[in-house]
């Protein structure tokens, strides 16, 4: 197996560094679908979403997301789908129409599937009390079977989440536990609302532990106000001691045009894109010298971990949830502004929760935009994935699951490749291409090679973080 340059030499010097972000800082998407949000039309909505259903007939397991938006308050580095909120009468509003767009989802299919992966995201779903969401997910279990051994993973805020909520989502069947970190620096967190001490996280982290969870991840950040090459290292130094199985690593995505209130961060003043390298470079060294395989765009995992086996048989996924060992072709997504993955279609929920709620109530379904796939996009969908998880094309694989000629197909795409390999982010061997060290940090900029909407997409510049 032609493993990625991702654990080998870690030594990039500032001039390199620089010379990287010269030559290839854009903006460009993360690629968490393919195509990309902004492609898709309103011309896919509740509709079409029941005939996707109605016409289902894969029969391998599916993933299931559900999206809690509420969180007490707002940290000023986010960018989801988040509803600031006391007004528990609102939450049970929303509550009883999640309930109900998940009884009317499993209703519609036409075959109904069994259960691989669930997952709750948000927001801050441990923003319910232990009974509320305990409710929650016994309505998925009692609407979807569940595969032996099916993953279940949750993220939550530690300023939040209970001893009494982990002991109730063990009891639930859940083994993974998320937790946004973003940093450990007192005058960073003061900066972006996000306020707790490693004392905190550190007991916390042990009793999620005790309790039994198999696996804790850990979220930073990279990117924000203060952060500075010696704040960040005490932070990677703490999170290393603490040891989680899984890290995930961000670079803040700075988009103010569509999230208002991050315009507040920039009279603190931002990293620039030579310092935000620097600072991934740097975590990237300590998390691999502490023993973590670095994985896809900005996830690490220790040797043991069931995603570190993946990435060193080549066998990463990608989907809304972020890297996956699991491979579905379809992730089934409840909540406002969820978006379902399907081989034949992107469903994406209403954004407004008042609304979502109104449309669940209405007809129990609230899909406002999305897209058809069609063959092409299905095909470069996988390139795009397994570069994205991966670090590498291979034109055999992909010439055995959709019947093509690689070379013919792609022969635009292959000369921008090969300028990739002229410039060392890529080499070319028989097996197909390979991302180089340097080319794992600009894997985004290789993918849009293979995005086909993204020329004709005027608007780029307004519409993503960017790429370094």
């Amino acid at each position: 197996m032609n493993k990625p340059e991702s654990s080998s030499a870690l030594d990039i010097s500032d001039q390199h560094i620089r010379d990287l972000v010269e030559r290839f800082s854009t903006r460009g998407p993360r690629y968490t679908s393919y195509p990309t949000a902004p492609q898709w039309s309103d011309t896919v909505d509740s509709e079409v979403y029941k005939d996707v259903l109605r016409d289902y007939d894969s029969t391998s397991p599916i993933a299931l997301y559900t999206h809690i938006p509420f969180c007490k308050r707002l940290c000023l580095y986010c960018a989801c789908n988040v509803r600031i909120t006391g007004k528990q009468a609102l939450v049970e509003r929303y509550l009883d129409a999640l309930k109900r767009e998940v009884e009317t989802v499993a209703n519609l299919f036409g075959k109904r599937p069994e259960l691989g992966q669930m997952h709750f995201g948000g927001g801050t779903p441990t923003f319910l009390d232990p009974e509320q969401l305990g409710s929650v997910i016994d309505t998925l279990d009692a609407n979807f079977s569940s595969i032996p051994g099916a993953e279940r993973s949750i993220e939550v805020d530690p300023r939040v989440t209970t001893f009494e909520h982990l002991a109730m989502l063990r009891s639930k069947g859940f083994q993974r536990i998320s937790m946004g970190v973003q940093d450990l620096d007192p005058k960073v967190q003061e900066t972006v609302k996000r306020e707790y001490s490693q004392e905190q996280l550190t007991e916390f982290v042990a009793e999620s532990r005790r309790v039994g969870f198999e696996g804790v991840n850990l979220d930073l950040i990279y990117g924000l106000p203060f952060q500075t090459e010696e704040t960040w290292k005490r932070t990677v130094d703490s999170i290393i001691e603490i040891r989680p199985d899984r890290l995930a690593v961000f670079g803040y995505a700075h988009v103010p045009w569509l999230k208002p209130h991050q315009k507040s961060l920039e009279q603190f003043g931002l990293p620039t894109p030579e310092q935000r390298l620097s600072l991934a470079i740097q975590c990237r060294r300590a998390f691999i010298e502490a023993g973590y395989f670095a994985i896809g765009l900005d996830h690490f995992a220790l040797p043991e971990d069931d995603m570190a086996i993946a990435f060193k048989q080549g066998n990463i996924h990608r989907n809304f949830m972020g890297y996956t060992v699991q491979e579905t072709d379809t992730m089934v997504a409840f909540g406002v502004s969820s978006i379902g993955d399907f081989p034949a279609a992107y469903v994406h929920n209403q954004m407004d929760t008042d609304k979502y709620i109104d449309q669940i109530q209405a007809g129990g379904l609230a899909v406002t935009q999305g897209h058809l796939l069609s063959t092409d996009d299905r095909l470069r969908r996988r390139v795009i994935v397994r570069l994205m998880g991966n670090f590498h094309i291979l034109p055999k694989k992909i010439e055995q699951e959709f019947g093509i000629n690689f070379e013919d197909y792609f022969a635009t795409e292959i000369l921008e490749l090969e300028k990739f390999v002229e410039q060392g982010v890529l080499r070319h061997d028989e097996t197909g291409w390979h991302a180089t060290l340097e080319g794992t940090f600009v894997v985004r900029n290789i993918a849009m090679v293979f995005d086909r909407y993204l020329n004709a997409d005027s608007k780029t510049e307004k519409r993503y973080s960017r790429t370094i």
